[in-house]
């Protein structure tokens, strides 16, 4: 889990399973978050590795320069940002960087998994579409379209997450199997993914936070902004942030 300073900036995480804190080198608004790597596009950026003993620093990676119209994303292995009519994908160990002209629908972050980078772009009509390509040289194609929006895009491991009207689609990159599992969600936090497992905001007389896996939070108030791993569950309520475990 990673925190905020007084300034906004994300300067700190905490280890779930020992309850360590590490303070990081590097802080930024929104940097792209994985389960144990903090990324920092731009000039004094860089890949923070995060360890029970402290946040490591990693030398010669990559930077991204553009100027970004979303928070970056990264699973350690890959960076990428969206821009103004572009998305940029780097290999954090390589020097090589793919730069493609693409719609960008901005504010949504794209996703990685182990083999792709998806992003939310717009159609002729402005309407949100979800693209993705394959990395590290694939080209952009698009992955769900049509009537309404389709956006919150997010990523883990060989897993894709969406948001479709009245929907939450998940998909299997490796095997191609979708599954739309309708419910009223997307207004406010995207999905969160883990091992295939996805999370999200229920709206109903509240929001609740409901899990595939059956793990839920239903109580009064609003219960938003979910991050799932394993077998613990992150999210929001009435300014706090609360940690359920699964038995």
């Amino acid at each position: 889990m990673v925190g905020c300073g007084s300034d906004g900036k994300v300067d700190r995480a905490l280890s779930l399973s020992s309850g360590a804190m590490v303070v990081l080198p590097l802080s930024a608004t929104s940097p792209g978050l994985s389960p144990a790597a903090v990324y920092v596009s731009g000039w004094g950026g860089g890949l923070l590795r995060l360890t029970e003993r402290g946040a490591v620093e990693e030398a010669d990676i990559p930077s991204i320069h553009q100027v970004p119209v979303a928070p970056p994303a990264s699973d350690g292995a890959w960076a990428a940002l969206l821009s103004e009519g572009r998305i940029q994908a780097a290999d954090i160990h390589a020097p090589g960087q793919q730069l493609y002209e693409v719609s960008v629908a901005g504010w949504y972050p794209p996703a990685l998994t182990d083999g792709h980078v998806a992003w939310v772009g717009l159609d002729d009509a402005g309407e949100e579409d979800v693209w993705w390509m394959a990395l590290p040289d694939g080209e952009p194609a698009l992955l769900s379209g049509g009537a309404g929006a389709q956006r919150h895009v997010v990523g883990a491991g060989r897993w894709l997450s969406w948001v479709e009207e009245d929907a939450v689609v998940l998909l299997d990159t490796e095997s191609g199997q979708r599954q739309s599992l309708s419910v009223r969600t997307g207004f406010s936090a995207p999905p969160t993914l883990w091992d295939g497992v996805v999370c999200w905001e229920e709206w109903g007389a509240d929001i609740d936070i409901v899990c595939s896996d059956g793990l839920a939070v239903r109580r009064p108030g609003h219960q938003q902004w979910p991050s799932r791993f394993g077998p613990w569950l992150l999210f929001r309520e009435a300014g706090q942030v609360w940690l359920l475990t699964a038995d």
